[in-house]
């Protein structure tokens, strides 16, 4: 059988080497999800590797880095057993065969590590079982060590010698440009980390208010805590990527070159931080909940991997967590259904209501009413957009509001932009809704009212007018 098995490419704390770096978050600190490129990456230097193993005659062949006083394991390819103990294999760069063979304490081939007084008593020698060894260093296309490039037997091969050695080196060659942007990517996600673990540690970002109205009363029945952060420290900003649109704000970079605040939680979910920002994002409204007046609601944005991990019921539960709803957030991350029903369960003994946001007619948003079956439905803003002129927004809405009564739902819309989507979601019997037109997200406190109670006015004057 011929393996081949990865470490996931970034401080991976497994192996008999000394514990690896580990974030102390509850999140954890992997990078998030190997990418379509790391992909691409790693499959070419399992090729190497590989290709050096079975030219070698070896066991195995493994790619190693250096962090730090450290050697960490990434990448081996081999046969049996030896295969998964090696991989994320971290331990103190002083007791490996490679910092002897780059400062010359040790030759680039050992054809018996057994039988050789330099190597024989290693600690590392026993705990691998290692019989030969060849070694060659790895660099970056700056010239920077990297780590290295190692072929291992588990016996003792005589026919090792200098021509393995620029074989090797050859190969170990051939990997410089694809560590190199592995490691750019690495740097990125430790920038990345840096910042965002700043912001929580600092009390998570600054939260703004948009209040919610009773469209039938035009009263304000509460607010949406949303997030805003500040400029990221560097020329070249987070890396972009199109956002999903949570926490009631678009994706992706303004106009004005700032990141939105859905952007910022999927660059921290990449890292490893998306549930330990939601969670500070999620105190830091929570907060403010006694300047709320009792009668009003706060709605707080939670992915399912947040609400599964059961953080999010130690930061609600309270006195007032009746005033609290939850959205389900459409952000990626890991979780288990049945933990999330479970969680939202516990959340609905506080007394906390839950609500699903972004709700249109994709297939996964009516499988989320379906699955959680909430106590607020929140229309995407989509469907409000230009609905008075348009008779198939109008339809959806209609359903969404004959659905949303079925099963005793408060329907909200989101995004209202002018007095006419205003107007229409009324009469369709929408309950109640936010946007810019209403009024824009702002600090606290909260308006009286909202635009809407000005537009009632103004048609109450024209009534009188004629």
């Amino acid at each position: 059988m011929n393996d081949v098995v990865t470490g996931g490419g970034w401080e991976v704390p497994v192996g008999s080497g000394p514990p690896g770096k580990a974030d102390d978050r509850a999140s954890g600190g992997h990078p998030g999800p190997e990418g379509p490129q790391t992909r691409d990456h790693n499959d070419e230097m399992r090729r190497v590797l590989d290709l050096a193993r079975r030219h070698l005659r070896t066991d195995v062949a493994w790619l190693a880095r250096f962090s730090g006083d450290h050697q960490v394991i990434d990448l081996v390819a081999g046969d049996g057993d030896l295969v998964e103990s090696l991989v994320g294999y971290r331990v103190d760069k002083e007791q490996t065969y490679c910092a002897r063979v780059l400062d010359g304490r040790l030759p680039a081939v050992v054809p018996d590590a057994r039988a050789d007084s330099r190597t024989a008593n290693l600690p590392v020698t026993r705990d691998l079982g290692i019989g030969s060894y060849v070694g060659t260093p790895v660099h970056l296309d700056n010239g920077e060590l990297y780590g290295m490039l190692c072929a291992l037997g588990t016996e003792p091969d005589p026919n090792l010698g200098e021509r393995d050695v620029r074989f090797l080196s050859l190969l170990a060659d051939v990997l410089t440009d694809t560590v190199s942007a592995i490691h750019r990517g690495h740097a990125d996600d430790d920038h990345v980390r840096s910042v965002i673990g700043e912001i929580i540690d600092s009390g998570g970002p600054t939260m703004v208010f948009q209040a919610m109205f009773d469209l039938p009363t035009h009263g304000i029945v509460g607010a949406e805590a949303l997030a805003r952060f500040p400029r990221f420290p560097s020329p070249d900003g987070l890396r972009t990527a199109p956002g999903s649109g949570s926490s009631g704000d678009p994706g992706g970079r303004r106009d004005d070159g700032v990141l939105s605040p859905a952007h910022w939680f999927e660059q921290a979910t990449s890292v490893g931080l998306g549930i330990d920002l939601e969670l500070a994002a999620i105190r830091a409204a929570l907060a403010e909940l006694p300047r709320f007046p009792r009668g009003l609601a706060l709605s707080v944005n939670a992915s399912p991997a947040t609400i599964a991990s059961g953080r999010l019921i130690e930061l609600i539960d309270g006195p007032s967590a009746d005033q609290v709803v939850v959205e389900i957030a459409e952000r990626e991350g890991n979780h288990e259904l049945p933990t999330t029903l479970d969680r939202l369960l516990e959340l609905r003994d506080l007394g906390t209501r839950i609500a699903v946001d972004n709700v249109g007619v994709a297939y996964a948003s009516l499988r989320r009413m379906v699955q959680f079956l909430p106590d607020v439905v929140k229309m995407d803003r989509w469907l409000s957009m230009n609905v008075g002129s348009d008779a198939a927004r109008r339809a959806l809405v209609e359903a969404l509001v004959h659905f949303s009564r079925q099963i005793g739902a408060t329907l909200v819309a989101e995004g209202i932009e002018t007095a006419d989507e205003l107007r229409v979601l009324s009469a369709a019997g929408v309950d109640q809704g936010q946007g810019e037109f209403l009024s824009p997200p702002g600090p606290l406190p909260l308006p009286a009212h909202g635009r809407c109670v000005a537009v009632k006015h103004s048609r109450l004057a024209a009534t009188a007018m004629t």
